[in-house]
């Protein structure tokens, strides 16, 4: 078969022209300051994440992300279908409603499992509420509740945020990973709920590129506030510049190679639902999650560049880059049916690393991992100079299509 030019495909140099001649969605002001909010939450799960003695501790620091992530993607998407309606008076100010809400949660953070549980569940609740709402008064959605996921959300998943925080302990814990998990997979289980509506084709990409810059920008905080605070010896240095260099190298991967491609295929496929689900709710969720666990690394790196970890945070540097490649995996199995050898290849080369970490030091790690990228990008930026099709990975599940 005879591979169509790069253009249509994830690993692209520059986005492909719209379908159809229409005036574009920016992101509004309003919702640009709505995620000041989730930079400041994002901030908050990192340095939860830093202080994990366990993998218990780590996983329910990352349960604690999860409602946070639902509550910016459904805002997003309230957003998308509201169009130029969301720079309205009235859509400025349920942004900020929302964006009070999630400060709210966001602070409730290092005392989720203590103190503030309840105003962690309360805010979140209220967040759920006003999405629902403004997703119902919608044109032509309807104020009954219906088996959808803002009506789950608000519905289900609440409640059980409210009654776990009411009740404490390992209650606490096990609605809340129930509540998670329902979260989690009604967007998969009723996306039929959603096929019937068309989003906007630029505004998605901008606003989940932009949450990808997000979790960037806290990488290089967390490495920034920690060589600022510390000794900048030759060690401190290189590791410095390996941390900047894999920050780049994880920007490039996405904004360079990835982005262009969930462009193309929002504009171009019929189910608009199965690339908002798969490919913006899920994908995206593990990209944030692996950038968070990149950010602890690097933290520690710049603490201790020469010590063989001895401890969780300090582990989970190669993991969070393995689990980011991977998240490219199934996205483009999702959005083409097949994923890209190069990619899959470096996602497990990370793991290896991971494997290793365990008796190397975090600098070394951290080399490794440049490496990787290094090579991951420049294969992929030779295939493109040189017209070369993609050496793909057949996956069950999706035939591929003609894009690939």
């Amino acid at each position: 078969m005879n591979h169509p030019p790069l253009a249509a495909d994830p690993v692209v140099d520059t986005p492909a022209a719209p379908a159809a001649h229409h005036e574009e969605q920016r992101v509004a002001w309003a919702e640009l300051f709505f995620d000041l909010i989730w930079v400041f939450a994002i901030t908050q799960i990192t340095t939860t994440l830093a202080g994990a003695h366990s993998v218990g501790e780590a996983a329910r620091a990352v349960l604690l992300f999860l409602p946070l992530w639902w509550g910016w993607v459904g805002t997003t998407l309230v957003a998308n279908l509201a169009g130029s309606r969301v720079d309205r008076a009235a859509g400025r100010l349920v942004l900020f409603g929302a964006a009070g809400c999630g400060l709210l949660v966001s602070v409730s953070i290092g005392q989720a499992y203590g103190d503030h549980a309840i105003l962690f569940a309360v805010a979140y609740a209220v967040l759920r509420l006003v999405l629902w709402a403004v997703r119902s008064g919608l044109s032509g959605a309807s104020w009954r509740p219906a088996l959808e996921p803002f009506a789950v959300a608000l519905f289900v998943s609440a409640p059980l945020y409210l009654a776990g925080a009411v009740l404490g302990g390992p209650w606490q814990t096990a609605l809340w990973v129930s509540a998670a998990l329902i979260e989690l997979s009604s967007p998969r289980l009723l996306r039929r709920s959603l096929s019937e509506l068309r989003f906007e084709t630029a505004h998605l990409p901008e606003r989940f590129g932009l949450v990808l810059i997000i979790a960037l920008g806290e990488t290089v905080v967390a490495t920034g506030n920690q060589a600022a605070a510390g000794r900048l010896g030759p060690a401190e240095l290189v590791a410095l510049l390996l941390a900047f260099t894999l920050i780049v190298l994880l920007w490039w991967t996405y904004f360079h190679y990835g982005a262009p491609a969930v462009r193309h295929s929002l504009e171009h496929t019929p189910a608009q639902s199965r690339i908002v689900t798969d490919v913006f709710s899920y994908a995206h969720l593990g990209y944030v999650v692996a950038i968070v666990a990149v950010a602890v690394g690097l933290k520690k790196l710049l603490a201790h560049p020469l010590d063989v970890p001895h401890s969780l945070p300090e582990l989970l540097l190669a993991p969070g880059v393995a689990l980011y490649l991977s998240g490219f995996c199934y996205a483009r199995w999702r959005m083409f049916g097949a994923a890209t050898l190069q990619r899959s290849a470096a996602a497990v080369s990370c793991c290896a690393i991971a494997a290793a970490a365990v008796v190397l030091p975090i600098v070394a790690t951290a080399a490794l991992l440049v490496a990787v990228l290094l090579a991951l990008n420049g294969f992929e930026a030779w295939l493109i100079r040189t017209h070369r099709p993609l050496p793909l990975l057949r996956m069950p599940g999706r035939r591929a299509s003609a894009e690939v």
